[in-house]
């Protein structure tokens, strides 16, 4: 044996034996594990609870001041039975069970023809009316956009609402819905102006916005405080999208053709209620009810 063969013989003694190659069996498990224990644990984190934001407070005494809620019990009493009548029919149209069908009674628009009448005052009394019916859940939304009160007194200005999720499609339309520590009441602030509220009112993008908001697992009332009739253009617009319009018409304040003018804005398939505010006519039962607050003397007739 010559030099190059002794060589050879001893770098094969040198090199180690090659590794078998892993069982197919040893490498899924070496490889997916991980990964495994990956998915599980991002399984585990998207099915933990996320506490909810608290409650947004309604501050009623922020009500009492800005005449939205009686001061005294036996007014809030008085108050309580009058609304309850009011609510019934726009409940039954709603549960399917009133004389009239009309398309979306869940929703729920509150106006008058001017000004000054009442409407804010009556939207947010029957919000939370609505929200006392056990099988019901009350959303509450300030449309009424110069104005704003319902936003205001609540002391959510600055909060993205109807305007916001109406103006960016990137938002989703339940972003704006804030729960309050009102059982079953939520509410949407206006959010902040555009000069185009009409168009946006009657755009595609409004109608995406109210069938979201509809309920899914149980039923919801939406419920609208809106601008005057007569007062914005956006006012008729957003009547449109609704099913049920109450009217709050003012006693001495409101003139005949402006009723009539605002009502011709109005569908024959719609329900519309109207309510009489301001009367200094007796209470009768079942037409006229009365309430007093610190400010006036409220009385409502509905037809």
């Amino acid at each position: 044996m010559n030099i190059v063969e002794k060589a050879a013989e001893k770098l094969k003694t040198l090199q180690p034996e090659p590794e078998a190659p892993p069982r197919i069996e040893d490498a899924i498990s070496l490889h997916t594990a991980p990964t495994v224990e990956r998915l599980r644990e991002r399984m585990r984190t998207v099915d933990q609870v996320v506490d909810p934001a608290p409650p947004w407070h309604v501050d009623e005494a922020a009500l009492m001041r800005a005449g939205l809620l009686p001061v005294e019990d036996d007014a809030a009493g008085r108050l309580a039975d009058e609304v309850r009548r009011v609510k019934r029919p726009l409940l039954d149209n709603a549960s399917g069970n009133g004389a009239m069908a009309p398309a979306h009674p869940d929703r729920i628009v509150v106006t008058s023809a001017v000004p000054g009448e009442g409407k804010t005052f009556t939207a947010v009394n029957l919000a939370l009316s609505l929200a006392r019916e056990p099988d019901f859940e009350v959303l509450l939304v300030d449309g009424d956009i110069p104005k704003s009160d319902v936003t205001r007194v609540l002391g959510l200005e600055g909060r993205p609402g109807l305007m916001d999720v109406l103006t960016d499609e990137q938002r989703r339309p339940d972003e704006v819905i804030m729960r309050t520590d009102v059982p079953n009441l939520l509410v949407v602030p206006a959010g902040e102006r555009h000069p185009l509220a009409a168009e946006l009112f009657g755009g595609r993008r409004m109608t995406h916005v109210l069938e979201q908001w509809s309920g899914r697992n149980r039923q919801r009332l939406i419920v609208f405080d809106s601008a005057p009739l007569l007062a914005t253009p956006e006012s008729p617009v957003l009547a449109s999208h609704m099913g049920q319009i109450v009217v709050v018409v003012g006693a001495g304040h409101t003139r005949q053709h402006e009723l009539k003018s605002a009502l011709e804005n109005l569908t024959d398939s719609q329900y519309v209620g109207l309510i009489l505010n301001m009367s200094r006519l007796p209470a009768i039962e079942n037409h006229y009810y009365s309430h007093y607050s610190n400010y006036s003397r409220y009385q409502f007739q509905e037809h």
